[in-house]
């Protein structure tokens, strides 16, 4: 098997790092930072967006394996350290968790897209499986998906999506809103199903942000997006036992959880 692993710049996840990598090189596991069979994450999920961003290219052919240390983690609250030698033992038999991905173009969105203007209101239509929703005026447009549901969307007032592979949702950042113009002005939720079509309408100074990478603007101005065909996945050993909900108690209210 080959491995990478992408860490933070914590010294606990660089000692974590260290031995982690004394193991699977006992195993006789083989390095390759390009082309890995799995990745392993050592961080929060700002460090598992890292990850998907330097394996762009390879997402649909690569397990992660996350291991929590550092930051909140959505994607990386899965494993802990001392549950390694357990997954390397059973990693070829475990079903991996898997979690669902936007296509916007060529690139690979595990988070959200924003397409944004800070200097002036974006303008763009927004078509939906071929027909026009709307012509938006604002500051810009999130697409998000369930797993970012609950960071840059929820901080804008958009849906916590429990559903892990099958909806996405569009926001509003801004909009113009007067007696003579109006948008929706409402988080629209997609299925599956969805093909959407942003065009952009006056370029200058637009910018795409994939996760945490900007992105540059296509040619055509025109960015299409719907659901990949294909999931990121997890090995978690703790699948069964730590669902959505749990983490979101655990992370966004002061409520105990039932037992």
């Amino acid at each position: 098997m080959k491995y990478s692993i992408v860490k933070n710049d914590y010294n606990e996840s660089k000692k974590m790092s260290d031995e982690l990598s004394d193991l699977l090189v006992s195993k006789k596991w083989i390095e390759d930072n390009k082309n890995p069979n799995c990745i392993f994450v050592i961080g929060g999920d700002g460090t598992f967006l890292k990850a998907a961003e330097i394996f762009n290219n390879i997402l649909d052919d690569v397990i992660f394996v996350p291991i929590k240390s550092g930051g909140i983690g959505f994607y990386t609250n899965h494993n802990r350290i001392s549950d390694i030698q357990e997954i390397l033992n059973n990693i070829e038999k475990q079903k991996p968790i898997e979690i669902s991905v936007l296509e916007a173009n060529d690139y690979k969105v595990i988070n959200e897209i924003k397409i944004i203007n800070n200097l002036r209101p974006l303008e763009a239509d927004v078509m939906i499986d071929g027909e026009l929703l709307e012509t938006f005026k604002g500051t810009g447009l999130v697409f998000s998906t369930s797993g970012g549901s609950t960071g840059f969307a929820k901080s804008h007032n958009g849906a916590v999506i429990i559903d892990e592979n099958n909806i996405f949702q569009m926001l509003e950042i801004a909009p113009v809103s007067n007696n003579n113009f109006r948008t929706l002005s409402a988080p629209v939720i997609f299925s599956r199903k969805h093909k959407v079509e942003v065009i952009i309408k006056k370029p200058n100074d637009v910018e795409i942000i994939v996760d945490s990478k900007k992105c540059k603007l296509p040619e055509n101005n025109l960015i299409k997006i719907q659901m990949g065909e294909k999931n990121i996945k997890l090995i978690s050993k703790n699948s069964e036992k730590l669902t959505k909900t749990k983490i979101l108690n655990s992370i966004f209210t002061t409520n105990k959880s039932y037992n």
